[in-house]
């Protein structure tokens, strides 16, 4: 998949696309950042200086995912007694959004955001998501079929690149808003369409015609009929008050949106046991929080909007999402033939078949639960 076209929506989501207040809420996630969960809570054994590492990101001030890393690192900080913080370079301090892996490999930072999409080779298995209808369907059990596939299949990727893999959370796949009701996939066929956030081979095969617009003319091209539709996530739609204008909401969760991060080898390396334990579980339960605050209660609440503005949320039956699954299907084929010789495509697609049927029926505090007592072995080694 070409890194100029899958990368775009992980950008804006870095941007102005996802700033306002997230949805107030108490759970397991406000719960583990206050220090009331005793399974996460380390035992540190370290007596030495306190570690400083790193942190960076091209999140401006404003977007939504800066407030989670921070109470993520409150907690860090307060877990280990003050021995391990991360120092936060936010806004684009030491690297632009497609420069995180880049960043870390040459020891610019400690631990950063790095999308896999930016990059034109060395990461085609970690791309899956990317695919149409691959992506699970809840963004929580997500966080952990991510984690469970990390060490077969994105791990050997990462450690080719020199670094190591911190996280992938899924926090939106893409649904299509329109001026018309897409209730069947030949409502799709010569509309007029905005895609953000994966290939546009997908909107090909379904017959629409692509239109390229830059970000801030999504809502103008709305306005003036240049287009009829856009597909794209929440975090997109309502933010730029797409619903002002499209008044359809069709569900298709077609491909990911989603943030990954990796960290430096020898920063890794360099903190004692106890703290590398901490750190390393710190990953796994971060994602979490990310895909609960952006992929779960943010989508409620787009939901509440969609409402006040008269939006009509269209639920595809199951017959009809298989019909759009058939169609989109060769893709996700050939897909899985051009990246054979990168590794075992096909058992990829079958293991995240097979984990989000065992997960996605979790509930979010089963899943978390999940996370704090048995999170996954392997990712890095140590």
């Amino acid at each position: 998949m070409k890194a100029s076209s899958t990368i775009t929506l992980s950008l804006v989501l870095c941007g102005a696309l996802v700033f306002g207040v997230l949805p107030a809420s108490a759970d397991m996630v406000d719960d583990w950042f206050g220090g009331k969960i005793p399974a996460a809570e380390p035992k540190i054994t370290y007596t030495g200086e306190p570690i400083q590492l790193k942190f960076s990101h091209p999140n401006p001030p404003a977007s939504l995912v800066p407030p989670i890393w921070r109470n993520g690192m409150n907690w860090l900080q307060q877990a280990t007694k003050g021995k391990l913080t991360l120092k936060e370079f936010g806004a684009g301090t030491l690297h632009g959004p497609r420069d995180g892996f880049k960043a870390v490999r040459s020891n610019i930072s400690d631990y950063a955001t790095c999308f896999t999409a930016s990059e034109a080779r060395g990461f085609p298995l970690s791309k899956v998501f990317e695919l149409p209808f691959v992506t699970p369907s809840n963004p929580l059990a997500g966080v952990r079929i991510t984690s469970e596939l990390a060490p077969k299949y994105f791990k050997p990727e990462y450690d080719k690149q020199g670094i190591h893999f911190g996280y992938q959370v899924i926090v939106g796949a893409a649904d299509i808003m329109s001026k018309k009701p897409i209730r069947k996939l030949e409502d799709m066929k010569g509309l007029k369409a905005i895609v953000q956030g994966f290939e546009p081979e997908v909107a090909d095969a379904l017959g629409a015609v692509i239109v390229n617009v830059p970000f801030p003319d999504i809502y103008t091209s709305l306005q003036q009929g240049v287009v009829d539709a856009v597909l794209w996530v929440d975090p997109g739609f309502v933010p730029y008050k797409i619903y002002e204008l499209a008044k359809f909401h069709t569900t298709l969760g077609l491909s990911a949106q989603k943030i990954d991060t990796c960290i430096n080898p020898k920063s890794f390396a360099a903190l004692p046991k106890d703290l590398k334990q901490t750190f390393y579980d710190y990953q796994q339960r971060m994602a979490f929080a990310i895909a609960k605050r952006i992929g779960v209660d943010f989508r409620k609440d787009a939901q509440k909007t969609y409402e006040q503005n008269k939006v009509e949320m269209i639920k595809l039956p199951p017959e009809e999402i298989a019909r759009w699954k058939a169609t989109l299907k060769p893709l996700v084929d050939k897909w899985a033939t051009r990246h054979e010789a990168d590794g075992p495509t096909r058992a990829l697609l079958a293991d995240i078949e097979r984990l989000s049927a065992k997960y996605n029926g979790m509930s979010d505090e089963q899943l978390f639960k999940l996370i704090v007592e048995e999170p996954v072995k392997g990712i890095i080694d140590f």
